[in-house]
């Protein structure tokens, strides 16, 4: 039998409870211990709790962790609570963010709270997912993605849905911050990002932080009725850390 460990529950609505822990299956014979991370939405319907959505996701025990705040000058990067949810409803989906993204604006859909509950798990069960805080405020999110410790590296992936604070600088603190962690703490040696050629915002902060573009996948998205290319983009830990902003106060 699995054994159930970190096991917490946290309210979301008057009838909605997420449920979070971790299911770890001890080595047997052939068979090596193998961690799940695994969430769960259940609803009070009809006096009855009913379990209304669930994931999860495997991870090497090698590297399953809590993610450590990480906090700069204006912006903090830190685990997702159950708070997260009503302030990612509160945002929404701005149309030219998303299109940033590279959804075309008629294919996007208002901001749910069963959406923005499954955001939220989506951060708890990634290891290397954080919450961005600009200034104490919900701000977006910023992860890592196919984190491979053999190779030491990595892709990049970051949201920032409040319209207000874009173009200010706070993405690139974000991006220099998990950069910091990625080279100096998790020892990784390359993180790469793709961005959309149009996204011309991303990528000057991808620039500014030190990213090279590397290549273009030509009409690798298909946008609001037309194809766009997708950039390649990508740093090294010694391009990084001989940067003289590249240690965060």
């Amino acid at each position: 039998m699995p054994e159930v460990r970190d096991f917490t529950a946290r309210i979301i609505a008057e009838d909605a409870v997420l449920v979070l822990y971790r299911s770890v299956r001890q080595a047997d014979g052939d068979l090596a211990e193998r961690t799940t991370l695994r969430s769960s939405v259940w609803k009070l319907i009809d006096g009855r709790w009913k379990m209304a959505f669930h994931q999860g996701t495997i991870a090497p025990t090698a590297v399953l962790r809590s993610a450590p705040a990480i906090p700069g000058r204006n912006v903090l990067l830190r685990i997702a609570t159950s708070g997260d949810i009503d302030a990612r409803l509160a945002l929404g989906n701005d149309l030219e963010i998303v299109q940033m993204f590279g959804m075309s604006k008629t294919a996007v859909k208002p901001m749910s709270r069963e959406k923005a509950t499954g955001w939220v798990q989506s951060i708890v069960s990634n290891p290397y997912a954080w919450v961005i805080e600009v200034n104490g405020k919900f701000a977006g999110e910023i992860r890592l993605d196919r984190v491979d410790r053999t190779d030491r590296r990595a892709s990049m992936a970051i949201g920032i849905y409040d319209a207000n604070i874009l173009g200010k600088g706070y993405g690139s603190e974000a991006i220099r911050l998990l950069l910091q962690y990625a080279f100096a703490d998790l020892d990784l040696h390359r993180i790469s990002v793709r961005v959309l050629a149009y996204n011309k915002r991303a990528i000057r902060a991808y620039e500014k932080c030190g990213f090279m573009i590397e290549g273009r996948e030509r009409e690798a998205a298909f946008v609001d009725g037309s194809w766009h290319d997708d950039l390649i983009m990508g740093i090294v830990d010694r391009e990084f850390l001989r940067q003289p902003s590249s240690t965060p106060h």
